[in-house]
């Protein structure tokens, strides 16, 4: 397969994530890199009010530089786009995806490399029954699970305040095929222009990237996911950060783990026996998968978490706080779900379907005090 010498990647979702990564893209690569905004005025403000840049404190770095970074090209739905897309990143909101690429389908086949950093679960079935219907069409897709601290300031003008790393991995559309040999990592590297870019030496360095089989990254992405559930709802739902919420928490902490690997025991079962039957055979990594994805381990490793990140706030009550719709429904809300869609019992998720409720009550209370306090009353 040929690729580019100047790949051209697509990008969808310019909050915190997607800034960050678009930057650097720019700063570590030779790529051409394009934003998507969901709007002509967003885009209009861009490159109006921006110049067409973005603005990224490095607040992770001693000297603490302010950079700017400047994109030749943006668009938005109503553009004129005269090729297919050949690498698209989407760094939307996990509720966002259907609605952020559907003005987009006809610019998407087969030949597409669609990349999602998204840390939920749950987009690959909307993919799936919503937008990508036609198996024909469906793009080769990847999964990125990323860590690196971020926040906006203002609509282009980013914190970065803490340098993380991303996990990347060929995601398959069939959950059938979650177990990966290593040597999908070397065709992609060689052969995938996305992934080629992505594995480059000075992008994998910069930005601290692991290339690793689904297998990897399930596993990465159900441990952070299982955080998740844990922290961004509760520092929610009590508006606190995520040090004030560790006092007394150890009994809520083990109930939600509890839960929550229980689900994803049934949901995922091929990775959580993987040990048994793929450890120490050749071409598959090595996965501590049942010693990691335990309550004892998890609720030990939450605790650390809590103490560690306490003058830190969670992007779920950030949402909360600025009246912003959340992420509940492809975190707890999922679990409640996929416990549903595999005939478990409602007994089986009653914990993070109260979780939800408190969550959504919170969600509404914010705004009816916004909105008192707007009208004076």
């Amino acid at each position: 397969m040929s690729l580019s010498s100047r790949p051209v990647v697509h990008l969808i979702g310019l909050g915190s994530m997607g800034a960050i990564f678009a930057a650097d893209l720019l700063n570590y690569t030779n790529a051409s890199i394009i934003p998507i905004f969901r709007s002509k005025e967003k885009l209009a403000k861009f490159q109006n009010e921006a110049n067409s840049e973005l603005m990224i404190h490095r607040n992770y770095l001693p000297s603490r530089p302010i950079l700017k970074y400047k994109f030749a090209k943006a668009y938005c739905p109503e553009s004129t786009i005269n090729e297919p897309f050949k690498n698209l990143v989407v760094s939307t909101k996990t509720f966002q995806t259907k609605s952020a690429l559907t003005p987009y389908l006809k610019y998407i086949d087969s030949n597409t490399n669609l990349l999602l950093i998204q840390n939920g679960l749950g987009v690959l079935d909307d993919l799936k029954n919503d937008v990508f219907i036609d198996e024909t069409r469906r793009p080769q897709l990847f999964q990125g699970v990323i860590t690196h601290g971020g926040s906006q300031i203002s609509d282009f003008t980013i914190n970065n305040s803490s340098q993380g790393d991303l996990k990347i991995s060929r995601l398959p559309w069939n959950q059938d095929r979650m177990i990966q040999k290593s040597c999908v990592l070397k065709e992609d590297r060689n052969e995938n222009e996305l992934m080629h870019l992505l594995t480059s030496e000075t992008m994998v360095k910069g930005f601290n990237i692991t290339h690793m089989t689904y297998q990897e990254l399930l596993f990465s992405q159900l441990y952070k996911f299982v955080f998740n559930c844990c922290i961004n709802p509760v520092t929610a739902i009590l508006d606190c950060s995520i040090g004030e919420m560790k006092p007394n928490s150890t009994p809520l902490l083990t109930s939600i783990v509890v839960e929550t690997l229980f689900v994803l025991r049934k949901a995922f079962s091929p990775l959580f026996q993987y040990e048994s039957m793929y450890n120490g055979q050749e071409d598959y990594p090595a996965i501590d998968v049942n010693g990691k994805l335990s309550t004892d381990y998890m609720v030990g490793e939450l605790l650390k978490y809590l103490e560690k990140h306490k003058n830190s706030s969670s992007s779920m009550r950030e949402d909360a706080v600025h009246l912003r719709n959340t992420e509940i429904d492809y975190i707890n809300g999922y679990v409640v779900r996929l416990a549903n869609a595999l005939g478990l019992s409602t007994e089986s998720t009653k914990v993070n379907k109260t979780i939800c409720e408190l969550l959504n009550l919170r969600l509404g209370l914010n705004k009816v005090r916004s909105l008192n306090k707007i009208q004076g009353t």
